[in-house]
């Protein structure tokens, strides 16, 4: 299991600077915070962004991906053992404070 913070966030943070204006926007959206329900779609993405389609496309083929629907499902999928792995260790933590206060 590769999570984002193993993946995703190091492979954009790693040719940033080889990226044009625009698709610093686009490694920046992907870098910040995005609700769990905002859509992800091309479509939504772009216009959200003001960039293209084909811009996303060769952002993600950058990143070494295939192409957009393929760096979002790696981006989706790291994003979800992100949040698995938070909330078992908050679960721990839990489970840990009340076995000692007994």
């Amino acid at each position: 299991m590769l999570s984002f913070e193993k993946k995703v966030a190091p492979m954009i943070e790693s040719i940033y600077d080889t990226l044009t204006p625009i698709e610093k926007t686009i490694a920046k959206y992907f870098l910040g915070v995005i609700p769990e329900n905002e859509s992800l779609s091309a479509q939504e993405v772009s216009k959200r962004l003001f960039v293209s389609i084909p811009s996303l496309t060769r952002f993600a083929q950058k990143c070494g991906y295939k192409g957009y629907r393929q760096f979002i499902y790696d981006y989706q999928k790291g994003k979800q053992e992100e949040t698995n792995l938070q909330s078992y260790r908050r679960q721990t933590t839990t489970l840990s404070l009340s076995q000692s206060m007994m």
